[in-house]
């Protein structure tokens, strides 16, 4: 019978940015896929790490464009 011995490995960590900050109702930036512009939007909920955000908002450029799930990779920053 052999005995197997369990080889340890170091295992690195890193430190992940993410962007779990972001909030239902938060006003964002994003590039629009449509003209490449950058517009306002609002996040109106959040689907797994996906996030469904209405263009519908005062200060959009587009605010007659459907809502759209987007990641977290396509927001820039918030709106100031």
């Amino acid at each position: 019978m052999k005995i197997f011995q369990k080889k340890q490995f170091n295992v690195m960590r890193y430190i992940i940015e993410r962007k779990d900050h972001y909030k239902i109702g938060d006003m964002i930036i994003l590039e629009y896929w449509y003209n490449d512009m950058l517009t306002v939007c609002k996040i109106v909920d959040i689907i797994g790490k996906k996030y469904l955000i209405s263009h519908n908002v005062s200060n959009s450029k587009i605010p007659n464009a459907p809502d759209e799930i987007i990641k977290s990779s396509d927001i820039i920053d918030f709106s100031r």
